[in-house]
């Protein structure tokens, strides 16, 4: 379930997130280098005593107004520089992408203490009806941009300045997951992504800081995906209230015009396919039917028996009641009840930590296909709740990663330049577990080379090889210089 219809672009946008390609190992030059006291010299976040009083948001959508012609001119061009070499020419006449009035005002967004968006979500008919244009233009702004800025100080060696880039996209994508939204968790996500892949460039440089209690010290609420869970589990009764007074007594006619407006709902977000309009008299199920199978009345046989097979156990009343129920009214009590329960338990599942959630997350992923089969729907992989549990979780693998990158880059300094044989033989700090799967990760070292890759998932949730397993699939590949 998503919360908003989404444009074409948008879901391109976001679909980046799954590869389509099993995605390569990242190589990496490091050098040795011990970590420094104080050992927060070097932050990724502000600083709590950094923090200023005052609301980021404003701020951050004001930045497309202030700078008009760079919105027309080198906006649309920013994907160009993502994959520029930084030893590339073309750098010393970039002039960091991002006009510096531009950056200014995102830096000065990133040390405020508070970010309130002030959505409609009580004042609309429907959470899902909210529109989110500021969404995909910070995704450009914060991660593209920034990106681009954050690449051309580190071209030019300026790793402090490249450092403090990423700081503000870290935070101010963290002022953007202060949204109750999938899509904006998701968008977040992203920018995340993009900040901490310009920190493997940062740390592979020859004199950068060891950033070890930078990335220890990042906290969970980089994302906020426990409150976009939350709107999640209601958002569909928000925005359908008939399903909180189910059992006030209504005739035929008002069943009717109910499964109506059911069916309305559910084509304008897209979880069923939209087709002509079927005839008036049609019942709720009959309406599902012919958008799987417009001839199908031999399906419909069995998805009325279905929902009248289930209603009497899911309901706790009698076969007799349900079978006085017209089609209708049997279509919209059976198909309430399955969504609620459905939408409420990926909501709690979702709050919880991997090791308890992989069995749940099991059935959430079954009762989604199950539903959308009955339905008709397409659904995004990307917003389905699985797919944004391991995404969300994978970062914070990628940070541990790091983690034990800069461990070993201290290790390094700290061994006459030897890699360690294993992750024990590291004593100075402690080497995290994978995240996702509470095992270690793997390393192997030949010679100068190093290997350090996660662990794989649970087979019986997330199938080898699928979009949502590249996506959280990490791998470096360390040459010591």
């Amino acid at each position: 379930m998503r919360c908003t219809p989404i444009s074409a672009a948008f879901v391109l946008l976001l679909s980046g997130l799954l590869p389509a390609e099993e995605p390569e190992p990242v190589e990496l030059v490091i050098h040795a280098r011990a970590i420094e006291t104080p050992v927060l010299k070097y932050r990724l976040l502000p600083s709590e005593m950094e923090l200023k009083p005052g609301n980021a948001v404003p701020i951050l959508l004001r930045l497309p107004w202030e700078q008009t012609p760079w919105m027309t001119k080198v906006y649309p061009t920013l994907s160009e520089w993502e994959s520029l070499p930084l030893s590339a020419p073309e750098w010393e006449s970039l002039g960091g992408v991002l006009p510096e009035s531009f950056y200014n005002e995102m830096k000065r967004a990133a040390f405020r203490r508070e970010a309130s968006w002030e959505y409609p979500i009580q004042e609309t008919q429907s959470p899902y009806l909210i529109l989110l244009p500021d969404v995909q233009g910070l995704r450009g702004f914060l991660g593209m941009g920034l990106s681009a800025r954050i690449r051309y100080h580190l071209s030019r060696g300026e790793l402090d300045k490249a450092r403090e880039g990423i700081l503000v996209g870290l935070a101010n994508g963290r002022h953007l997951a202060r949204t109750p939204f999938y899509i904006n968790q998701v968008v977040v996500l992203a920018i995340h992504r993009t900040m901490l892949e310009r920190t493997d460039e940062l740390i592979s440089q020859p004199k950068s800081p060891n950033l070890y209690w930078a990335l220890s010290t990042l906290p969970d609420s980089l994302l906020e995906l426990d409150r976009a869970a939350s709107l999640e589990g209601s958002g569909f009764a928000m925005t359908f209230p008939a399903v909180n007074e189910l059992d006030r007594p209504r005739d035929a006619k008002e069943w009717s015009k109910m499964a109506s407006q059911l069916i309305e709902l559910l084509q304008l977000l897209g979880e069923i396919p939209k087709q002509e309009q079927p005839k008036g008299d049609a019942s709720v199920v009959e309406q599902f039917v012919q958008r799987l199978h417009p001839a199908g009345k031999t399906h419909l046989t069995s998805l009325i028996k279905r929902a009248r097979a289930e209603l009497p156990e899911l309901l706790r009343t009698s076969e007799e009641n349900v079978a006085a129920m017209s089609d209708d009214e049997a279509g919209v009590r059976w198909y309430v009840h399955i969504r609620l329960a459905r939408d409420q338990h990926a909501a709690a599942v979702l709050s919880l930590s991997p090791r308890e959630a992989w069995p749940q997350l099991k059935q959430v992923q079954e009762e989604f296909r199950s539903l959308r089969e009955m339905t008709g729907a397409k659904g995004y992989d990307f917003l389905d709740p699985v797919s944004i549990y391991v995404s969300a979780w994978s970062l914070k693998r990628k940070i541990q990663a790091l983690r034990i990158i800069e461990a070993v880059r201290h290790h390094l300094a700290t061994h006459d330049g030897k890699l360690p044989e294993t992750l024990d033989d590291i004593k100075d700090v402690s080497i995290p577990l994978d995240p996702l799967t509470d095992q270690p990760f793997q390393w192997e070292v030949d010679g100068k080379t190093a290997t350090l890759r996660a662990p794989h998932l649970p087979v019986d949730v997330i199938a080898p090889g699928s979009a949502t397993d590249r996506a959280s699939f990490w791998e470096y590949r360390l040459q010591v210089k």
